[in-house]
């Protein structure tokens, strides 16, 4: 039995350490970390009724824990062999160098380019000891192992796009959105550059713009850059030597139409996406913090999403045929094990454990910084969390139905 901390115990957190303790089928033992006692409870609270649900162990802890405090993060991670990074963007940074220092495999779902050098680095110095496994959430995460999907069909690639969105699927406000995972992670993605290919070059684009519409299943979507989501996709296929001078790789995050030019509004226009701003005549700081202050307050959650998935490709395939290739799946809010599981919950958690098992089962490198593309989409669907996107209503009968 592996022994897995998991750092925040919010929404996607605790369902986490959920998924991992259910289809994990008695191989983990679970504990959850946070420093607000309401995350706390509510984990503990779905934790304790797996136990009344299933037959096979189900064993967790929780614990109070400051993440800012370092040397409380060290003696929290000490002991386990697995450690999933489920904090706010702005508190990853540092995690794995604790987690390399005491051995500790390290898992993350950030959409933070920094966080990801970073971690990117200790493996680039020669200095991992351990598996180094950043951005293997949804986007970036598992979109990157459905591009890459596509991309392995050709011989070269001409245009490769990556779109998700978390949804609501009822939207009423001006916004046409719900808070539904970190409002500090919609935010930083809305503001910070973006790394694309244009023309076989990598650039940074600015977010929000590469504004474009599309439908489904007659339902009216916008897309736009975002930064994060397209993980290290390019680097790879740039290694494979599948990239060429007229090449366009990029991620977009998919929302109603209208949201973008309203966010614009907000963090360009009104200049609340500066990050760290001098306080004005009144004292009051106008910037990021500010905008996600604001957004907490004035947005309302909701646990009726869905997430939406559509990768296209276009390229050379291996018969010498230019092809388009599409890729899609809608994934909406369900209900399982006595809870409701929002799809962004639900898909985000299936992305980082499944990762995290493919590694138990040395089905990727035992150490060294691991891309998402050293997951195929066939290893990822053959696991039990690869049901989150092909069938959720499948999960519980499937747990169910083993035990």
């Amino acid at each position: 039995m592996k022994s897995v901390i998991v750092l925040g115990a919010g929404k996607v957190g605790k369902s986490v350490a959920e998924l991992l303790l259910i289809a994990g089928k008695g191989e983990y033992k679970v504990t959850i970390c946070d420093h607000n006692e309401h995350h706390l409870a509510e984990a503990e609270s779905n934790l304790r009724r797996l136990k009344t649900l299933v037959k096979f162990p189900v064993e967790f802890a929780s614990r109070r824990l400051d993440v800012s405090k370092k040397d409380q993060v060290r003696e929290a991670l000490r002991g386990h062999d697995y450690v999933i990074c489920m904090l706010p963007f702005n508190f990853v940074l540092g995690i794995a160098e604790i987690a390399n220092e005491l051995g500790v495999n390290y898992f993350d779902v950030t959409e933070d380019v920094e966080t990801t050098d970073a971690v990117r680095g200790i493996a680039a110095g020669g200095k991992a000891r351990v598996a180094l496994v950043p951005q293997c959430g949804l986007a970036p995460g598992y979109i990157a192992i459905a591009a890459y999907d596509i991309a392995r069909q050709f011989k070269t690639v001409h245009e490769l796009t990556l779109r998700v969105g978390a949804l609501p699927q009822f939207p009423t406000n001006r916004l046409k959105y719900n808070v539904t995972w970190s409002t500090a992670g919609v935010v930083n993605e809305y503001c910070e550059p973006c790394n694309v290919m244009l023309d076989g070059r990598r650039v940074k684009v600015p977010a929000l713009e590469g504004l474009e519409h599309f439908s489904f299943e007659g339902i009216e979507y916008e897309a736009a850059y975002t930064s994060g989501g397209v993980g290290s996709l390019i680097e790879t296929l740039e290694a494979e030597k599948k990239t060429t001078g007229e090449t366009r790789i990029a991620y977009k995050t998919i929302r109603y139409p209208g949201h973008f030019e309203l966010m614009k509004f907000l963090l360009q226009d009104l200049r609340l996406g500066v990050e760290h701003a001098d306080p004005g005549p009144g004292g009051v700081k106008f910037d990021r913090s500010l905008a996600m202050g604001i957004l907490d307050n004035a947005v309302a959650r909701t646990l009726q999403d869905e997430v939406v998935v559509f990768v296209n490709g276009v390229g050379i395939d291996n018969a010498g045929i230019r092809r388009q290739i599409n890729f899609k799946r809608i994934v909406r809010a369900t209900t399982m094990f006595g809870r409701v599981w929002p799809a962004i919950e639900l898909t985000t958690a299936a992305g980082v454990c499944a990762m995290v098992d493919l590694h138990r089962q040395g089905r990727l490198p035992k150490t060294g910084f691991i891309r998402q593309e050293e997951c195929t989409l066939e290893m990822f669907n053959q696991s039990l969390f690869g049901l989150a996107y092909e069938n959720p209503d499948a999960i519980e009968p499937s747990v169910r139905a083993a035990h």
